[in-house]
């Protein structure tokens, strides 16, 4: 193992998400304070995410076959902070889209680049990827809770600023990343012989899983449009606006920390299963929680429901990838898994705005119905597996 692997791989996961943690609660704030409508500020949110589907698999397959896949990390963190600082610029609608659209690419690759890394230690040296990630999740916290209240006290046109400042955090520390050469043929935890990897890609009951953890995942859609908005409209503040969305990554660290003890003899599908049945209730309390009058607390007790709907599911993505994919072909699995997240969570945004206009925030209604789908299919790869077994 390369000398403190885990712990710069760990930095690189915490300096990556400080952007995410800036971007995700506080950028549709900086869109709505820039006069954007609820239609544009979905459109502007869901169509880089069109452009990741495509970008983020060619990056990951090109990381698979270079010297390195640090390197390109370093070169994609790079570029965002080039094209990040021209949010900057005082651009109207158009603008702004196209600043978006730019930045998907060398942007959201970051994320599936430091998984692939994580993973290669996991299958080369023993090393605990959910030990490494939840430094992401923690960095998220953090930022998330900080920037609330700086914003608070500043006003929302200090975000396209901050943003381009953790952008740059990103970029110093992916030079530290461990360089580990070219991906390795053995994986050790995989029982999938070389010759069968592409088909291992391509199995029924991995295809449908990747769905399914797509369609799960994209039930979040609404929430990260449009709960920070609508949390400003019923008169919770910055801060605490950060306050919950803090406590859903703080839910999202335990889980991370506690996975393997809790969850980890679980086969992936029905690991899926579980995190989709409470990204179910989720949704379909979330709009409960102000008529009830249950106020802040109330959205802190759901917000922390993240760490089932949000990294219970994503950790069965890992797992499966990990069992049943071969290392050589890590990045392209890595690369397919943003592309099914990707495509849904961008379909799911995009009808966001619309939605928020006509229902407000009783479009998390039909959140649950997209998580119901994600368990159905959860159940059908679990049934494919055992009959591929």
């Amino acid at each position: 193992m390369p000398f403190r692997f885990e712990l710069r791989v760990a930095l690189a996961y915490f300096a990556i998400f400080t952007s995410s943690g800036m971007h995700l609660p506080y950028f549709p704030l900086w869109l709505e304070y820039r006069a954007l409508t609820p239609t544009q500020i979905s459109i502007v949110l869901s169509m880089p995410l069109f452009v990741r589907v495509v970008a983020a698999p060619l990056v990951s397959m090109l990381a698979d076959r270079s010297n390195d896949r640090a390197h390109i990390l370093s070169i994609a963190t790079i570029l965002a902070v080039i094209v990040a600082a021209f949010y900057l610029v005082p651009f109207g609608f158009a603008g702004i889209l196209v600043v978006s659209l730019l930045l998907a690419p060398p942007w959201t690759s970051q994320v599936p680049l430091a998984d692939t890394i994580a993973l290669s230690g996991v299958r080369r040296y023993g090393a605990d990827f959910a030990r490494m990630r939840v430094w992401g999740s923690i960095s998220f916290l953090l930022t998330s809770f900080v920037g609330g209240v700086f914003i608070q006290h500043v006003g929302e046109r200090i975000i396209p600023w901050a943003l381009l400042a953790t952008l740059v955090v990103a970029c110093g520390v992916s030079f530290i990343v461990p360089r580990i050469g070219k991906p390795r043929r053995l994986s050790p935890l995989s029982d999938v012989d070389i010759a069968d990897a592409g088909r291992a890609l391509r199995r029924p009951a991995f295809v449908t899983f990747l769905i399914a953890t797509g369609i799960t995942q994209a039930s979040h859609a609404y929430g990260y449009s449009f709960s920070a908005i609508y949390w400003k409209s019923i008169g919770i503040g910055e801060t605490m606006i950060g306050a919950l969305w803090s406590i859903s990554v703080v839910a999202e660290v335990i889980m991370f920390t506690f996975f393997r003890r809790l969850f980890g003899g679980l086969h992936p599908a029905n690991v899926l299963i579980i995190g989709s049945a409470v990204a179910m209730f989720r949704w379909a309390v979330f709009p409960l929680i102000a008529p009830a009058g249950l106020g802040v607390a109330g959205f802190l007790v759901v917000q922390s429901l993240h760490a089932f709907s949000f990294a219970l599911s994503f950790l069965g993505m890992q797992k499966m990838i990990a069992l049943t994919i071969p290392e050589e072909r890590g990045g392209t699995a890595q690369g397919l898994s943003t592309f099914f997240i990707g495509t849904s969570l961008a379909i799911a945004t995009m009808a966001s705005g619309p939605l928020y206009s006509v229902t407000g925030i009783h479009g998390f209604f039909v959140m649950v119905l997209l998580a119901a789908c994600g368990l159905g299919l959860a159940t059908v790869s679990l049934r494919l597996e055992q009959r591929e077994d």
